[in-house]
């Protein structure tokens, strides 16, 4: 049910213009939701927040709560939502994390977030993580408050470490991607662990850039916009990769957050 719900709203919302109206449009006649933390979302489908210029979309877990939960930010690509983040978001929730989804790149709204989440009492700030896609993935590197970031095809050529890094980071990256070279990705990580940082490199044999982006319909290739470039590149869906990779990005989260439970 939940799993219908996520899918149908994130296409919704995806194709919704502007996104103020989308997140309007998720109850009939319903006033503008804006974020104050805590928030109970309705049991069997996220919950369309406004706040910091952008919607929001608010998801907990069916499971039974702790006294204290993990929560993990999902920062969009250049363009914002596309369906990209569903299958992550649906392996999170799977696995016990409260998942807020951004619908654009906004820094100031990711920022925003990250607070918000920091001081909701029902999330620990050892269990917070950060996960994004290209240009998301860069905003996620600098968010301060993580203590888990997941980061998918960031641009590894032109990432730097940010100055107040900590934490554990996880770079996720396709072996045929030119924005994301074996070589850049290797020394950005390199970088992060002489300034302290836990850092893990996972490439993927025989990917592209957003091997992730959803196949609809007959569209099999798309253009997208580079992480930290000027330039478009051709994505090949993979779906079943896409699928292994948002349980790989799930197991990652909870075992991070295993380190920081009471």
């Amino acid at each position: 049910m939940r799993s219908k719900a996520l899918r149908a709203l994130a296409l919704c919302l995806a194709l919704a213009a502007p996104p103020f109206a989308a997140a309007q449009t998720q109850r009939e006649g319903a006033p503008e939701t804006h974020a104050s933390f805590p928030l109970p979302p309705p049991p069997d489908r996220p919950l369309a927040l406004q706040f910091s210029g952008t919607v929001a979309l608010f998801s907990l877990p069916d499971a039974p709560a702790p006294k204290t939960r993990s929560a993990v930010l999902i920062l969009q690509d250049a363009l914002g939502a596309d369906g990209r983040a569903v299958p992550y978001i649906e392996n999170l929730l799977g696995a016990g994390i409260a998942v807020l989804e951004l619908r654009d790149t906004s820094a100031e709204a990711a920022h925003a977030a990250m607070a918000m989440l920091g001081t909701d009492p029902r999330f620990q700030s050892s269990r917070l993580g950060g996960r994004g896609f290209g240009q998301g993935a860069r905003v996620a590197r600098g968010l301060p408050g993580p203590a888990a970031r997941a980061l998918l095809y960031p641009g590894g050529a032109s990432l730097a470490v940010p100055p107040a890094a900590d934490g554990t980071i996880m770079l996720v990256h396709g072996a045929e991607d030119p924005a994301n070279s074996a070589e850049a990705c290797a020394r950005f990580c390199a970088a992060l662990r002489e300034a302290g940082v836990e850092a893990t490199q996972r490439e993927i044999p025989g990917a592209g850039y957003a091997w992730d982006y959803p196949a609809l319909g007959e569209a099999q290739a798309a253009l997208l916009p580079a992480a930290g470039g000027a330039e478009r590149l051709p994505v090949r869906p993979w779906p079943a990769m896409a699928a292994q990779s948002a349980a790989e990005i799930a197991g990652f989260f909870a075992q991070q957050f295993s380190r920081g439970a009471p």
